[in-house]
């Protein structure tokens, strides 16, 4: 079995999911995971969106959603937005 890719917040020193639910929540915004998943996916979404329209790609949602939770896209646009 492979192992599964975990998204972090960025590599040197990343949080996970639960440690940015933790942090919010301690800091006055009540928040557990799966929140914090479903707000990183949706926001990822919008990218892959904007990206498939601008090359008129017609991806389903369910595409759009696919490629917007893979590590390897995440980790791509961060280092994008590093300059790298």
């Amino acid at each position: 079995m492979a192992n599964k890719k975990y998204v972090t917040t960025n590599i040197e020193n990343g949080l996970d999911y639960r440690s940015i639910a933790e942090i919010m929540t301690r800091t006055g915004d009540k928040m557990n995971h799966s929140t914090v998943r479903n707000i990183i996916t949706r926001g990822f979404c919008k990218v892959v969106k904007g990206i498939s329209d601008d090359y008129d790609l017609k991806y389903s949602d369910q595409k759009i959603k696919e490629i917007a939770q893979s590590p390897d896209f995440q980790e791509s646009i961060i280092q994008i937005m590093k300059g790298k």
